[in-house]
Order: C-alpha cells, then sequence, then structure tokens
C-alpha cells in the first residue's frame, strides 16, 4: 500500500543519492557530504549527513510499492561504503563532529550511532564492514555513556534510543543501564504541561523529534515510563497542529516548522493526540503544505529522510480524530507562555513569553499571519521583542492577554575569513581536549543561540480576543527617537539551522511598517472574521 509518506520519500531519493560519493575506488566512496567529497568548499566532512545510509538500508530491504532500490547490489554497495566511512571520520574519543573539526558533537554522536546502529540491526552481519562499524559503535557508545547535554532535550532523547540498539546488537546491560539512565533524567526535565525543554522553552518540530526518538525505544523496550512521556508530550503538542496544514513557528523557542512523522504515526495507536495530529499531517504534506521532503534542503533530507519511510511502516489504520482547530476552547499553559483560542472565527496562538509572538488563522477565509513581535530600527541597530524570557512580565484573563518586553539586540552574524581561521587553528591545537573543547561550543551557542544584549526600548503587548474581533495593540517606548517599526513580519532572530523554510502559507503574510521618528509608539491592529486588517499609530 502507498501512502504520502512513502511517495513524498521516493521521489526525492535520486537527489538523496546525488549527495554521496558512488566511486568505489575514491577515498570518500560512501561520504554522502557533498560539500565536503565533490565540491572541496570545506576542510572536513559533516558526519550527520551519514544519517542518510538508514534511508537506503531501509530502501534495501522493505519491498515497499514503486521501490526500485530494494535487494538493489549498487545500494548495497553504497551502504557498506557509508558505514565505512562512518567509521574512519570518528574522534579519537569515540564522538562524532557535525559543524567544525573535533567539535565532539552530543547530537552527532548520539543520532549518527542511532541511524548507523538501526542500519545494522536491519541487514545485520551480511553487511561486510560489520565487524568494524561495531567497534565504532562501541567507543561511540562509551563517549555517550560519560556525556550528555540538555540543553536541546530531543538529543537526550536520540541518545536514550542509540544506547538501546548498542545493547540489542551486542547484549551488554551497561547499554541498555545507561538508556534507561538518561531516560529517567529526561523525565526529569519534562515540564508538567508535556514539554521538553530546548533552550529554555517548548519547540513544536523538536518536540515531535523527541517522540520520534523515545516511540523508537518504547517500540524496543517496552518501557512504560517512555510511553507516559510520549503521551505527556503529545498533550502538548496537539495544540500546535494550524487549520492550514501547517504546524509550529515562530512562537517555539526554536521556530520550526514542521513534525517529524515516524513517532507520531506509531504512538497513533493508542493516543488520540496522535491521531489528530497525523489526521492532518497526511493531508497537508499530500497537498505539499508544510513541511516535507519535497522543501527539505540536502542536509535535513539526509537527517530525517528515513523517518518518512517509517511513518509509511507505522501508519495506524483506525479512525482519527478530529483536529483541534475544529473544537472552540481556550488553553493557557502558563509554565510555556502558550496562549491557544480556537473559536467560531479563528484559531490564534501566542506565546506571551516571548514577547507575544503570535500565528492567527482565519477560518473562514483559509488565511493566516505570523507576527514575531515588534522590530525597531534606529541608529543603524535592529532590535526584537520577539525573544524567550523567563521573566516576562505577562497575564492572561477573559480573553485578554499582556505581556511587557525589552527589545533584543540583533546581531547579524556571518562567518570572516579571519574567524574560520582562527577557530581552525584553535580546534587543531585544543579541539583534542575533549571538556575544552565542549566548553568552547557552549560559548558558541550561547553567543549564536541564546545570547542576551537586551536594550533601553520596552514594549507591551496587550491581546483581546472577541468572537469575531482581534485586537493586537503594542507600547513601544525608548529613550531615542524610533526611526523604524515593522510588526506582523515572521522574523526569527536566532541561528536554527532546520529553521526558516517556506511554506506557501508564508506568502500570506504582509509585514506593516512605519517611520515615527519619536520615543512613544502605540500600534494598534485589529483583525476581523471577514479577513480585514486595520492598523492605526501614534506616536509623541
Amino acid at each position: 500500500m502507498n501512502s504520502v509518506y512513502l511517495e513524498s520519500m521516493l521521489k526525492e531519493i535520486p537527489r538523496l543519492l546525488g549527495l554521496v560519493d558512488k566511486n568505489p575506488s575514491s577515498p570518500t566512496f560512501g561520504c554522502f557530504d557533498r560539500q565536503f567529497w565533490h565540491y572541496n568548499v570545506v576542510d572536513f566532512p559533516c558526519a550527520r549527513f551519514q544519517e542518510a545510509v538508514l534511508t537506503l538500508a531501509i530502501l534495501y530491504q522493505n519491498e515497499f510499492p514503486d521501490n526500485a532500490y530494494y535487494k538493489n547490489s549498487n545500494i548495497f554497495s553504497l551502504i557498506d561504503g557509508a558505514l565505512r566511512f562512518w567509521s574512519d571520520m570518528q574522534d579519537s574519543d569515540g564522538s562524532f563532529s557535525e559543524w567544525y573539526p573535533v567539535e565532539h558533537s552530543f547530537v552527532a554522536t548520539a543520532f549518527t550511532t542511532y541511524a548507523i546502529s538501526e542500519t545494522l540491526l536491519i541487514l545485520g552481519e551480511d553487511i561486510p564492514s560489520y565487524k568494524k562499524v561495531l567497534k565504532s559503535l562501541r567507543r561511540a557508545g562509551e563517549w555517550l555513556l560519560n556525556y550528555t547535554d540538555f540543553t536541546a532535550c530531543n538529543q537526550v532523547a536520540g541518545a536514550v534510543t542509540a544506547l538501546f540498539n548498542l545493547y540489542l546488537l551486542t547484549s551488554e546491560e551497561r547499554y541498555r543501564d545507561g538508556a534507561t539512565r538518561k531516560l529517567e533524567q529526561l523525565k526529569d526535565r519534562q515540564n508538567p504541561e508535556g514539554w521538553f525543554p530546548e533552550y529554555g522553552g517548548p519547540d513544536t518540530g523538536y518536540l515531535s523529534l523527541a517522540i520520534d526518538y523515545l516511540s523508537k525505544y518504547y517500540e524496543k523496550s517496552e518501557d512504560p515510563l517512555a510511553r507516559e512521556m510520549i503521551d505527556r508530550a503529545l498533550g502538548f503538542l496537539v495544540y500546535f497542529a494550524h487549520p492550514n496544514g501547517t504546524f509550529g513557528g515562530e512562537y517555539g523557542s526554536r521556530n520550526t516548522k514542521y513534525i517529524i512523522p515516524a513517532g507520531v504515526e506509531f504512538s497513533s495507536r493508542w493516543n488520540k493526540d496522535a491521531g489528530v495530529i497525523v489526521s492532518l499531517l497526511r493531508e497537508s504534506l499530500g497537498k505539499m503544505q508544510t513541511v516535507g521532503p519535497y522543501n527539505l534542503d540536502d542536509r535535513y533530507l539526509s537527517y530525517t529522510g528515513y523517518t518518512y519511510l517509517q511513518a509509511h511502516m507505522n501508519m495506524h489504520q483506525g479512525d482519527l480524530e478530529p483536529p483541534m482547530f475544529e473544537m472552540e476552547f481556550v488553553k493557557f499553559l502558563p509554565n510555556s507562555g502558550m496562549l491557544v483560542v480556537s473559536n467560531d472565527n479563528f484559531y490564534f496562538i501566542s506565546n506571551l513569553k516571548k514577547g507575544g509572538v503570535f500565528r492567527l488563522f482565519n477560518k473562514k477565509t483559509n488565511s493566516s499571519i505570523s507576527d514575531s513581535g515588534v522590530i525597531v530600527e534606529m541608529g543603524g541597530r535592529t532590535y526584537s521583542s520577539g525573544w524567550l524570557n523567563d521573566k516576562s512580565d505577562l497575564s492572561f484573563e477573559n480573553y485578554k492577554a499582556m505581556t511587557r518586553n525589552s527589545l533584543l539586540r540583533l546581531s547579524y552574524k556571518t562567518m570572516s575569513s579571519t574567524d574560520l581561521v582562527l577557530s581552525r587553528l584553535f580546534q587543531l591545537i585544543f579541539g583534542r581536549f575533549t571538556n575544552l573543547s565542549l566548553k568552547v561550543k557552549d560559548i558558541l551557542r550561547r553567543f549564536l543561540i541564546t545570547y542576551r544584549g537586551e536594550s533601553n526600548i520596552e514594549v507591551t503587548r496587550y491581546i483581546d480576543i472577541t468572537g469575531d474581533e482581534i485586537t493586537v495593540r503594542d507600547e513601544i517606548t525608548s529613550d531615542k527617537d524610533i526611526e523604524k517599526i515593522t510588526v506582523g513580519a515572521e522574523n526569527p532572530y536566532i541561528y536554527i539551522p532546520s529553521s526558516r523554510y517556506f511554506e506557501p502559507q508564508d506568502l500570506d503574510n504582509c509585514p506593516k511598517v512605519i517611520y515615527p521618528e519619536k520615543t512613544r509608539v502605540k500600534i494598534v491592529r485589529r483583525y476581523d472574521a471577514e479577513g480585514k486588517e486595520e492598523l492605526t499609530y501614534q506616536s509623541t
């Protein structure tokens, strides 16, 4: 039986195979990082590209409809080459690198260890490189047993499944015990609302990725704790499936707009919230309304392509629940700051801890508006209210919300030749020291992702929701004249690799720009049920 998951992924396999070095006599045979082996524009291969080998292994092993790759000897040879190349790129301490040499990346080590170990579990000892790769997997497993990074909890979920796979391959209980220990640590970090922290808050895409890995682990281990954690996570995620077939966005901590499908599909066998999500996901993938294999870049197609094949194999054949946006309700989740309101006319989501950024969906006109907060430009600098601030002054009562936040100065950092040379020299000299390298990574993460450079500019946002109208009022104050203000734009400020993909609904958005040249500005926007938008402002 065909499915939208299988059909959408099969169309992208020629692109995926175009990324890999297919020359058996080449020293980079099996490398999926085309930037490294073909274009020669980077000085090291990204280990995470090798996760694509699991996509090939699933296709080789399963006689899906229209699967030209089933039991193909050339695909088998490529799988063996990709496994060998992954093994050869391993650092001396057992870890792997994603973004720069000798990175000692927790996510690259956890996720590639899962993908490679799953490939061995699928193909068994028939693969010629089995012993060589298993030796590398043991070294990676030892590293994972000793390191954990809870800054992004989805990575820990990946490590749980990777370690359990190693237990299945080796029957060594220390890997199973390590998986159990990390799962219990992850449980302690799950918020009572159901989400796992991703740089301080919940994020739709990465929550679905955590669910994906936990579901894989649960399917193999039948650990009831994993199922409990999945159910709580789905109880949160279900609110962020939108009427126009999209998911997530700028209200999340990491701005992602996708759903990793395999774990949610697997969970829909018993969880109604999962059924709500996949009923919309299947439809929106078929209509190409949401992020899918067709608009993922080469990097993330390599990282996540196999999850669409696994979703096809996991598909629940029973009845599915109607989506949340067909119901009327108000949901305020104070720990995350999320506000969700559904009535006859609107589906509205806002993160009050992120400056009141919002997505507004008009059910009658099938249109949407994305708003990343207030963006101010003055003195050659740009500032945004749309940043995650756990100390925000906020309230919600009787369909009226308020949030107050200072604006963050944005830094549009690009890599210079000098920066690149200095970073490479540092890694060559000091990168072999794992703990020092990890400290440097933490500094880079704070600078690029969580760096806080607050300003003296303050904005208070008031949101008033009635049955047939939503009013958003922003009051901005500054100690200097404000040159330019933009509202109603999608403008995520932090660097997240798997964000900023295009969706057709993005064409609906039309940012509004004003030039007040004053220190105090009040902007009022009204949205009615007929799709009309009105903006007025005053400045003093």
